[in-house]
């Protein structure tokens, strides 16, 4: 991959953020957004893929969640980010934004550009 074309797509969101318009059985036992956008990313042959769960912190200038058991709570924050070229990242963000409605998504081009989404 060229490194003059490689961007980063950040996506936060909530850990217990669920998918939506999945089927009855994905519904009931696979429904994690964060779990479910890195299937889609692979699907799509994005470069790298990557999870974070914050220490600690908070969304939308709410409180601050601390992540301080090993299930963190249901309102600390989560950190997708994707590597690939800028055409790439935005064709994930078009097929999947029903999923990524409630979701901040920060692009981040090679020429240090920010856009946010």
């Amino acid at each position: 991959m060229e490194y003059e074309n490689i961007s980063v797509l950040r996506i936060y969101f909530r850990y217990g953020q669920k998918a939506k318009n999945l089927n009855l059985w994905q519904n009931l036992w696979n429904n994690n957004l964060g779990q479910h956008l890195l299937k889609k990313a692979k699907e799509l042959n994005i470069e790298q893929a990557n999870i974070f769960i914050a220490k600690a912190g908070y969304l939308n200038n709410e409180k601050v969640s601390s992540n301080i058991s090993e299930i963190p709570p249901s309102k600390n924050p989560v950190c997708l980010e994707l590597i690939d070229k800028q055409e790439k990242l935005k064709l994930f963000i078009e097929q999947n934004k029903e999923n990524l409605k409630e979701a901040k998504l920060v692009l981040l081009k090679s020429n240090n550009e920010i856009l946010q989404c």
